[in-house]
């Protein structure tokens, strides 16, 4: 990835949040792969090279790298706990049914 493709994302991403840290990562194909992290978690976010070099000229195109950005990292942040299935519900006894009172149900 260029220096000046860097800068942009840099510029960006300080924009959404100034905590976030971030780390492009080697592609094969025409996408540019980002790790985003943050205290909660991680997640890599895959945005096509095209859309990053229109983001050069600002405008709409910026934005939709912007949202593009945030959308990963909402997507840290809105993820639940991991399951774990060896951890089972505690469930209470109730105990025995009894004598019930009641309009007509009572003992004579």
């Amino acid at each position: 990835m260029a220096q000046v493709d860097q800068e942009l994302l840099k510029s960006v991403i300080r924009s959404i949040d100034k905590k976030i840290a971030w780390e492009p990562l080697t592609s094969k194909d025409d996408k540019v792969r980002i790790n985003l992290r943050v205290a909660q978690g991680e997640t890599i976010v895959e945005i096509p090279s095209s859309e990053v070099e229109d983001a050069h000229e600002g405008g709409a195109a910026r934005n939709r790298l912007r949202e593009r950005l945030k959308r990963g990292k909402k997507r840290i942040l809105d993820a639940g706990p991991p399951y774990m299935p060896w951890v089972l519900p505690k469930i209470e006894p109730v105990g025995a049914p009894g004598p019930r009172g009641g309009w007509g149900g009572g003992r004579r």
